[in-house]
């Protein structure tokens, strides 16, 4: 009798156990948090992805072969157009300049004592010219001698010719002159072309080259790009090429700052698509970067093409897929309850919803946590 009074208690004390149990979790109120459908305009946009990239961008290098004797910028640097980057060796430069630029010196001192000389040759051409047409009317009249006219000719035609022996002269070391003058001029652009000075205002993303090195034409000593155009460059599916064109808003997201978005434009798109991946690229012009930011680094980009005005919607990551079909967790009659949803355009975190809710419904928020709650009611 006892054994089977006691056999009787065990077997209650189980049901009761398992009634606790299955009261816990099957019918006792969960506690869940709900939010109410979404209404609102909707964005209609095209997603891409790619990289960060500047629009022109330029290789610093010399256009002679050189000793690479001084830098004045460093990869990070923001120069001015116009600021001196780097300086080449330029001693036999120099050098050559330097005797450019003495000759020329001695040929300008030539010039002015060959001007002096052409003014005394023309004060004796003038003299000798008045003697000879002095004595030529004289013998004329038989009051000089015909010696003496001969020698007054003769000292009138050497004038003559040595005016123009100075004034050809004059003319060589003008020529001269020119010739030494194109050659500074020669010089000093050679010179010119060892300091690399920066061609826009820009910034300094790679340093290539040491001072010391010794660097050919073509080169690069660094490279540096304009920030003035720095631009997302995305691939998208070309079976988005009809919505889009230049001018349209767009956000774009840095992955280092997934929670703020930049405000930009499309500013370009690619009349080519890659024949294997079936996308094409298009370029968006963020309105301003993040206060660190490197080329290449990876974005993600929507582009508004459309608005849908006031259409219910709810955040993307509540609808849950079942087999191959969209449906989310709702409160009804106060219990969890699955419903499927037929679903419309999804822009960033939000999905617009066709059909399945109403205004008036409360979705649950973290459906993950209620998936085995179907049924169960809501703690109030």
């Amino acid at each position: 009798m006892k054994r089977t009074l006691k056999t009787v208690l065990k077997f209650a004390v189980i049901l009761l156990v398992a009634g606790i149990a299955i009261y816990f979790f099957k019918f006792k109120p969960v506690q869940a948090e709900t939010a109410p459908v979404g209404k609102g305009d909707l964005a209609k946009t095209v997603f891409g992805t790619g990289t960060l990239e500047a629009k022109i961008r330029v290789s610093i290098s010399p256009q002679n072969t050189g000793l690479l004797e001084k830098l004045y910028a460093d990869q990070g640097d923001t120069v001015k157009a116009g600021q001196l980057l780097a300086v080449m060796s330029s001693a036999d430069i120099r050098q050559q300049l330097k005797v450019a630029e003495a000759e020329m010196a001695v040929t300008r001192a030539g010039l002015t004592r060959i001007d002096a000389e052409i003014a005394s040759v023309k004060a004796s051409l003038e003299y000798a010219r008045s003697a000879f047409q002095r004595s030529e009317r004289l013998l004329k009249s038989h009051a000089d001698s015909q010696s003496n006219f001969d020698k007054n000719r003769e000292a009138f035609l050497v004038a003559a010719a040595a005016l123009d022996q100075a004034n050809k002269k004059k003319m060589e070391m003008e020529v001269s002159l020119t010739r030494h003058q194109a050659q500074i001029d020669y010089y000093k652009s050679k010179l010119a072309e060892t300091e690399l000075r920066a061609p826009f205002n820009a910034l300094v993303v790679r340093r290539n080259r040491e001072p010391g090195a010794i660097v050919n034409p073509g080169v690069s000593i660094m490279d540096i790009v304009d920030t003035a155009e720095i631009w997302a460059s995305v691939w998208v599916d070309e079976t988005e090429i009809a919505a889009l064109k230049p001018g349209q808003k767009a956000q774009v997201i840095f992955r280092s700052l997934p929670g703020k978005p930049f405000s930009g434009k499309v500013v370009r798109m690619s009349r080519e698509t890659d024949r294997e991946t079936r996308e094409f690229r298009v370029d968006v012009a963020p309105e301003k970067l993040p206060e660190n930011w490197t080329l290449g680094q990876r974005v993600e980009v929507y582009i508004q093409t459309d608005v849908l005005k006031q259409r219910i919607f709810v955040p993307t990551p509540l609808i849950r897929w079942k087999e191959n079909k969209p449906c989310i967790l709702v409160a009804v009659n106060g219990k969890i309850a699955e419903r499927p949803l037929k679903i419309g355009i999804q822009t960033g975190e939000k999905t617009e919803i066709v059909s399945g809710l109403s205004e008036t419904d409360r979705v649950i928020l973290n459906p993950q946590e209620h998936l085995s709650h179907l049924g169960r009611k809501l703690k109030k």
